[in-house]
């Protein structure tokens, strides 16, 4: 578990980049899933709120591969 730690903390700048941004835009689209379901939605609306609060998973997943990928390149 420390090595993970240690390695993740020892990220080339680029790789934060990535991982920072990526979670950024996954937030918004999980504040946009909750503002859907909130408001008085339809069934077009409730569809859309499902696909973007299952979006997010897999675009983490990419920039973590990425981040790791460019990380590994640079060492």
């Amino acid at each position: 578990m420390k090595n993970t730690i240690a390695r993740m903390l020892a990220m080339c700048t680029e790789s934060w980049y990535i991982l920072l941004h990526t979670m950024k835009v996954a937030v918004l689209m999980l504040l946009c899933a909750f503002m859907l379901l909130t408001a008085d939605a339809g069934y077009e609306q409730i569809k859309l709120a499902a696909a973007l609060s299952e979006t997010p998973q897999g675009l983490l997943l990419i920039a973590l591969i990425a981040s790791a990928l460019l990380d590994e390149k640079r060492s």
